[in-house]
This record gives structure tokens, C-alpha cells and sequence, in this order.
């Protein structure tokens, strides 16, 4: 088991969140989501793509439509040797374009009801609500809670600050700079909830949000 002090440097950053997770009740999804198992969860919202982001993969989605336009301008009688440029270029637009429209897309879906993106935690276990589909996950088949950086080995490729929870053979990460609740806070609330069975009876109550707010109030 990992320990809250564990928590590696750079894992938290000036932009992450501080905002207390949500007691929300699980009519809140509706019968068009699928409801968490537990009646209440407290729930950690995921933030939508940031405009900026979303506005920089418009802008270079563009710039690959006007690269393909102007070289079958240019080489239309010698396209043989521009091919390979023009392919590249296509790929490059659909690519971009496709990641600015699912942003658009998704944007109500991940901040608003019923089909909001997070995870809630219950008396039973975990409620995954995420793009990739839903999942809920008792208390006692949890193997592993992490606080941790991927590829802090690998000097190539950048490190993210994710909360992994692994499970049944299985893992989620959560980059917590995505998260629109305090990572520090959904960390120490997954562990101390996971080790202490005895407390898991706050969960859904008012009892634990106080607890959390206590963690809250000295991150």
C-alpha cells in the first residue's frame, strides 16, 4: 500500500485543482447515464479540455489543410513527388481536427449532469465515469492505490502526475491535472477508505465530507 506521504515531487502544481469533492445522490445521472451502485458518492469531476488546448489543435489542423491545398497547387503536374508530404499533411488534419471536434463534443458531457466524467467513491467502492465507459469497483478487489509520475524513467518522454488505482487486472489513471477536485484530498480519501473498513460506513454521509474538508482545509 502506498502511503499519503508518498506523494511524489511535482505530482501537485499551481494549476491543480483545490476544490473539495461533491456528495452528489446518484439520481443526479438519470436514467439516460448509468447510476453509481452507492445512493450518495462523493464525486471528483474531471475538468473539460482547456480552450487553449482545443483553439492549438484547431489552429494545426488548419495549417495541414492549407499544407495539402497549396502542394497540389504547386506540384499538380508532379504530384508523384509530393505524395508522401501531401499524405502526411492529410493525416495531420484529420488527426487535429478530429481531436478539436471531440473536445467541443464532449465538453457538456463531461462537466454537466447526467453524463458527468469522474470518479465517485462509496460505502461499496468505486464508481468510474469515464469516456471510455463505466465501471464499478468494490472496495475488495482494490490492489493498489498510487500516487505517482508515468515515465519518470524514461528521460524521452515527459512525466504526468497520475492517481492509479489498479483493480482485477486492470488499472486507471487519472492525470491530476485534469481532475477538478483536489488530487491530494481524492488520494488520501482512496486510501483511508480502502485500509480502514471500519470507517467505510461515513461514506455518502456528511461525517466523511467533514473529514475530507478537514484534509481540504491543510493541503
Amino acid at each position: 500500500m502506498t502511503r499519503a506521504s508518498e506523494i511524489p515531487p511535482g505530482w501537485v502544481s499551481g494549476s491543480t485543482s483545490r476544490k473539495p469533492l461533491l456528495l452528489v445522490n446518484a439520481y443526479a445521472f438519470s436514467a439516460s447515464s448509468t447510476p453509481p451502485v452507492d445512493q450518495w458518492t462523493h464525486f471528483a469531476k474531471l475538468r473539460p479540455v482547456p480552450w487553449k488546448l482545443v483553439v492549438g489543435f484547431a489552429a494545426i489542423a488548419l495549417f495541414c489543410v492549407w499544407g495539402v491545398v497549396a502542394t497540389l497547387q504547386q506540384f499538380a503536374d508532379e504530384l508523384a513527388y509530393a505524395l508522401f508530404f501531401v499524405a502526411l499533411m492529410a493525416v495531420g488534419a484529420v488527426f487535429f481536427g478530429s481531436a478539436a471536434i471531440r473536445s467541443v463534443l464532449v465538453y457538456r458531457k463531461r462537466t454537466g449532469w447526467p453524463h458527468l466524467h469522474g470518479l465517485g467513491i462509496g460505502s461499496s467502492g468505486l464508481s468510474f465515469r469515464l469516456a471510455g465507459g463505466d465501471a464499478d469497483v468494490p472496495w475488495e478487489v482494490i490492489t493498489s492505490i498510487r500516487a505517482m509520475v508515468t515515465n519518470e524513467n524514461d528521460m524521452n518522454k515527459p512525466g504526468v502526475p497520475v492517481l492509479r488505482v489498479e483493480y482485477a487486472g486492470s488499472r486507471v489513471d487519472l492525470n491530476t491535472a485534469i481532475l477538478d477536485a483536489s488530487p491530494t484530498v481524492l488520494y488520501r480519501a482512496l486510501l483511508h477508505y480502502w485500509s480502514t473498513t471500519s470507517d467505510r460506513h461515513e461514506l455518502g454521509t456528511t461525517v466523511a465530507q467533514q473529514r475530507m474538508d478537514v484534509w481540504l482545509a491543510s493541503n
